[in-house]
């Protein structure tokens, strides 16, 4: 998710508040949202839903009061097959958010720092051509400032018989002009970059670094690989959406799961950390409870740490692996993600001020290039989950 600047944040909080003018006050009681006030938040959610054509999705508002999960449509067209709390979403790029979340914690660990040379995790010298004195470090992989882009050889790699990362990052074309630290400039192949490094620092798969670090510890429900998610039947495929058209599959998901594992080839791994991740409601909720958690905001500061001046990095104008959104939710002061791909969409803000957030997850969605930076109804719904948490958080 790109850095939203101050005039696409004007237009965001201008729709977020014409949305909640209109929405009834929800109230929260025991721990869930009212009977009343729940039946409400889903007659809203399902019309933005069916307004966006999306096949199937689920939508998690997690605070301290409680948890309320909504589950609309189909996880998987043929056969038919609904949506459920146990349903598995591949949320795209909200995958580096969380990356971010296992390097902090293998920081935690002191298997790695977020300001070394990332040459001495990888086992070999990583420069950009034009800057060879200028060392790449994990935190300008994870703030995307690190000057790789994808707007060249990373676009026509093969992802069944990708390059040895080594040799990919000799290729002038990979770099940007300017210097790492210098400047934003989303990259997936950074990301990609970000996942080989912890990988080695680990010395295992990303998902199996990923378990040991963050889901087993923090008992979330999530893996980078669909073959890790038991049973099989949870798992939801992805669709491109065309307007009059029949949803198209992107993703099958459980033919992905059904494939025999690859050796573990960490130098041809770069698709991994940018956008696999899998998880349910479950998963979400207790994501959502790590990034609030009190007891992890020394661990977690980065996640909501400006990183411009931090670790030789210019201007980031975004958190670790994370974009903030102040002042667009009344009330809220949120970072999060978003991601897209194959037609699926998913929104991950939490604010751990008010200890409160929104986890979205669609298997198809109408994508709307004009709603930039946001998906239309992806920052509808999300707008609609801070105005249902409000009342659980006020005072």
């Amino acid at each position: 998710m790109k850095n939203p600047n101050e005039t696409e944040r004007s237009a965001l909080r201008e729709r977020a508040k014409g949305l909640e003018d209109r929405l009834p006050a929800f109230r929260w009681e025991n721990g869930m949202l009212a009977p009343e006030s729940f039946e409400a938040f889903s007659r809203e959610a399902a019309r933005t839903l069916r307004r966006g054509w999306a096949v199937g999705a689920s939508l998690v508002l997690w605070c301290e009061e409680g948890t309320a999960v909504f589950c609309y449509g189909l996880a998987r067209r043929r056969p038919r097959l609904p949506v459920t709390p146990e349903t598995c979403f591949r949320v795209a790029s909200v995958s580096k958010l969380v990356l971010s979340v296992g390097f902090l914690q293998a920081q935690k660990r002191g298997l790695l720092t977020l300001d070394e040379d990332i040459s001495s995790l990888l086992g070999y010298r990583v420069r950009s051509p034009r800057f060879p004195d200028r060392p790449v470090t994990p935190r300008m992989l994870l703030t995307h400032t690190a000057a790789l882009k994808d707007e060249g050889p990373y676009l026509a790699l093969d992802p069944e018989h990708p390059p040895a990362l080594q040799d990919l990052l000799r290729d002038e074309g990979c770099w940007r002009e300017t210097e790492p630290g210098e400047r934003f400039h989303y990259s997936n192949l950074g990301a990609g970059v970000a996942g080989i490094v912890l990988e080695n620092a680990m010395g295992m798969p990303l998902d199996e670094a990923m378990r040991g670090l963050v889901f087993e510890p923090y008992g979330i429900r999530a893996a980078y690989d669909p073959r890790r998610i038991v049973p099989r039947g949870d798992l939801s495929c992805g669709y491109r959406v065309y307007p009059l058209l029949p949803p198209r599959l992107r993703y099958d998901a459980p033919a992905l799961a059904a494939r025999p594992p690859l050796p573990f080839e960490p130098e041809r791994d770069v698709f991994a950390g940018a956008g696999r991740m899998l998880t349910d409601t479950h998963g979400a909720a207790a994501l959502l409870r790590l990034l609030c958690a009190p007891e992890e905001r020394e661990a977690l500061a980065e996640m909501v740490t400006l990183q411009d001046g931090k670790g030789g990095i210019r201007k980031a104008g975004r958190t670790l692996g994370a974009a903030a959104l102040p002042g667009v939710f009344s009330g809220f002061s949120p970072c999060g993600h978003q991601g897209v791909a194959y037609g699926m969409c998913s929104e991950l803000f939490f604010d751990p001020q008010r200890r409160c957030g929104v986890f979205l997850m669609t298997n198809g969605l109408r994508l709307e290039k004009r709603a930039e930076p946001l998906v239309e109804a992806g920052f509808d719904l999300v707008a609609l989950g801070f105005a249902a948490l409000r009342s659980a958080v006020s005072g």
